[in-house]
Protein backbone atom coordinates (compact mmCIF):
# COMPACT_ATOMS: atom_id res chain seq x y z
CA UNK A 1 0.00 0.00 0.00
CA UNK A 2 2.38 3.02 -1.49
CA UNK A 3 5.56 1.94 -1.37
CA UNK A 4 8.20 -0.11 1.35
CA UNK A 5 7.72 3.21 3.84
CA UNK A 6 3.98 3.50 4.01
CA UNK A 7 1.71 1.67 6.48
CA UNK A 8 1.68 -2.23 5.35
CA UNK A 9 5.58 -1.84 3.85
CA UNK A 10 8.44 -3.54 4.18
CA UNK A 11 11.05 -0.89 5.42
CA UNK A 12 10.32 1.54 7.82
CA UNK A 13 6.48 0.65 7.72
CA UNK A 14 4.96 3.66 8.78
CA UNK A 15 7.89 6.59 8.06
CA UNK A 16 5.25 7.90 5.32
CA UNK A 17 2.59 8.33 6.98
CA UNK A 18 4.42 10.29 9.70
CA UNK A 19 6.32 12.53 7.23
CA UNK A 20 2.79 13.15 5.91
CA UNK A 21 0.96 14.08 9.30
CA UNK A 22 3.68 16.06 10.40
CA UNK A 23 3.37 17.93 7.06
CA UNK A 24 -0.15 18.78 8.17
CA UNK A 25 0.52 19.80 11.51
CA UNK A 26 3.28 22.16 10.61
CA UNK A 27 0.54 23.94 7.78
CA UNK A 28 -1.37 24.77 10.51
CA UNK A 29 0.93 25.82 13.34
CA UNK A 30 2.09 28.16 10.00
CA UNK A 31 -1.39 29.55 9.85
CA UNK A 32 -1.54 30.28 13.13
CA UNK A 33 1.60 31.88 13.15
CA UNK A 34 0.47 33.84 10.35
CA UNK A 35 -2.89 34.73 11.38
CA UNK A 36 -0.97 36.13 15.24
CA UNK A 37 -2.26 33.22 16.70
CA UNK A 38 -6.24 34.06 15.54
CA UNK A 39 -8.05 31.22 15.47
CA UNK A 40 -10.39 32.36 13.06
CA UNK A 41 -8.93 31.48 9.34
CA UNK A 42 -10.36 33.10 6.36
CA UNK A 43 -11.80 30.03 4.80
CA UNK A 44 -14.14 29.61 8.23
CA UNK A 45 -12.27 26.98 9.72
CA UNK A 46 -11.15 27.03 13.22
CA UNK A 47 -7.69 26.43 13.75
CA UNK A 48 -7.84 25.74 17.28
CA UNK A 49 -9.75 22.19 16.57
CA UNK A 50 -7.23 21.98 13.04
CA UNK A 51 -4.15 21.95 15.39
CA UNK A 52 -5.80 19.20 17.86
CA UNK A 53 -7.11 17.03 14.73
CA UNK A 54 -3.23 17.12 13.55
CA UNK A 55 -1.58 16.81 16.39
CA UNK A 56 -3.47 13.37 16.88
CA UNK A 57 -3.35 12.48 13.85
CA UNK A 58 0.84 12.53 14.34
CA UNK A 59 0.84 11.06 17.73
CA UNK A 60 -1.49 8.35 16.32
CA UNK A 61 1.39 8.10 13.03
CA UNK A 62 4.01 8.22 16.08
CA UNK A 63 2.43 5.34 17.92
CA UNK A 64 2.29 3.15 14.59
CA UNK A 65 5.67 3.37 13.62
CA UNK A 66 7.24 2.81 17.24
CA UNK A 67 5.02 -0.33 17.31
CA UNK A 68 5.15 -1.98 13.36
CA UNK A 69 9.02 -0.99 13.81
CA UNK A 70 9.64 -2.64 16.94
CA UNK A 71 11.24 0.41 18.81
CA UNK A 72 11.79 0.36 22.18
CA UNK A 73 8.62 2.59 23.44
CA UNK A 74 9.67 2.59 27.00
CA UNK A 75 13.09 4.38 26.23
CA UNK A 76 11.19 7.16 23.50
CA UNK A 77 8.88 7.42 26.34
CA UNK A 78 11.65 8.11 29.18
CA UNK A 79 13.19 10.29 26.48
CA UNK A 80 9.93 12.30 25.77
CA UNK A 81 9.45 12.95 29.41
CA UNK A 82 13.01 14.24 29.72
CA UNK A 83 12.30 16.92 27.18
CA UNK A 84 8.88 17.54 28.51
CA UNK A 85 10.63 18.54 31.60
CA UNK A 86 12.94 20.82 29.90
CA UNK A 87 10.34 22.24 27.42
CA UNK A 88 8.18 23.22 31.23
CA UNK A 89 11.42 24.67 32.66
CA UNK A 90 12.00 26.71 29.69
CA UNK A 91 8.06 28.16 29.65
CA UNK A 92 8.18 29.39 33.05
CA UNK A 93 11.44 30.79 32.64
Amino acid sequence: MGGPYAIGGAKWPGASRVIEESGELLQVLGKLIGADGATAHWDGSDLRARLVAEIADVRAALDFFIEANDLPDGEISERAACKLATYERWHSG
